[in-house]
């Protein structure tokens, strides 16, 4: 069974190579996946850094010149993958070794399955300038709890803080931080099981930052419809409720989720800082 890993992205440029290059360290055969990048009209050069990036797997990136709501990309995504197994992902997950192996051999057991994602921690893999006050104390924190990882020598801008053989020896899962959802997530998981049993909204927990499902669901259900990102979600999970499938946590797996400024709030502070300038 072929895996499609379909991210999207947007400005993550930095983030997004470390994501791909945890799926060089894959040990499940190169041939048995593929990852597909939608690059959603971002202004950090993605399509030229993914281009510069030596992968082992096969790699494709799709560009939109402008900017379209995520249900549009990711079914253009959907529709350009060749695998039977879908896994959606967010381009700030680094994943570990065995990720791709622990949903082929889920989805293998169970075609019907929506395999959602459940452990994670925090890394900072990338200083950016535009962190908020509350990131920039962390990080300042974190850096200083461990010498060895790379310090930002600016203040003004973005750098890379890992190195790759740091990812390959395992260390930044050694010192990651909490994430808050995914400690929601594993006391849901204490109490309910990793089927959901007795879950009333398992469906409040599918999210395209991290989830796998077999191509055929996704049909039977339908595309992705154009709402919020929450809401586009939790539509499209009681579909594929309706259409039969059972949801599971996957329970073997802990990813590195990399900090990153929030998008709008970016923006937001831009814009102010032009008004204030005119």
């Amino acid at each position: 069974m072929l895996t499609s890993v379909v991210i999207p992205v947007r400005d993550a440029a930095d983030q997004l190579l470390y994501t791909l290059f945890s799926f060089n360290l894959q040990f499940i055969a190169f041939e048995k996946f593929e990852v597909i990048v939608l690059d959603n009209a971002s202004r950090d050069d993605v399509p030229d850094k993914i281009a510069r990036f030596a992968a082992n797997y096969p790699l494709r990136c799709l560009r939109f010149r402008r900017v379209l709501p995520l249900a549009q990309l990711l079914n253009t995504g959907i529709k350009q993958a060749n695998g039977e197994l879908i896994i959606l992902l967010s381009p700030t997950m680094i994943v570990p070794r065995e990720f791709i192996g622990v949903h082929l051999h889920a989805h293998e057991k169970n075609r019907r399955l929506v395999l959602l994602g459940l452990g994670a921690r925090r890394i900072y893999s990338v200083y950016d300038p535009d962190f908020s006050p509350v990131q920039h104390a962390e990080c300042r924190e974190w850096l200083e709890n461990y010498p060895y990882i790379k310090r930002p020598h600016t203040q003004t801008q973005m750098i890379s803080l890992l190195e790759e053989s740091q990812i390959v020896s395992g260390q930044p899962a050694q010192i990651s931080l909490p994430c808050l959802e995914a400690e929601k997530r594993l006391a849901i998981r204490q109490k309910y099981g990793v089927g959901l049993t007795g879950y009333r909204s398992p469906w409040a927990l599918f999210s395209t930052q991290h989830v796998s499902l077999s191509r055929a669901s996704l049909m039977e259900a339908g595309a992705f419809r154009e709402l919020p990102r929450i809401q586009m979600e939790r539509n499209m999970a009681k579909r594929l409720i309706k259409a039969g499938c059972s949801f599971q946590f996957d329970d073997k797996l802990t990813l590195l989720k990399q900090e990153c400024v929030i998008r709008k709030i970016r923006d937001r502070n831009r814009f102010s800082k032009k008004n204030r300038r005119a």
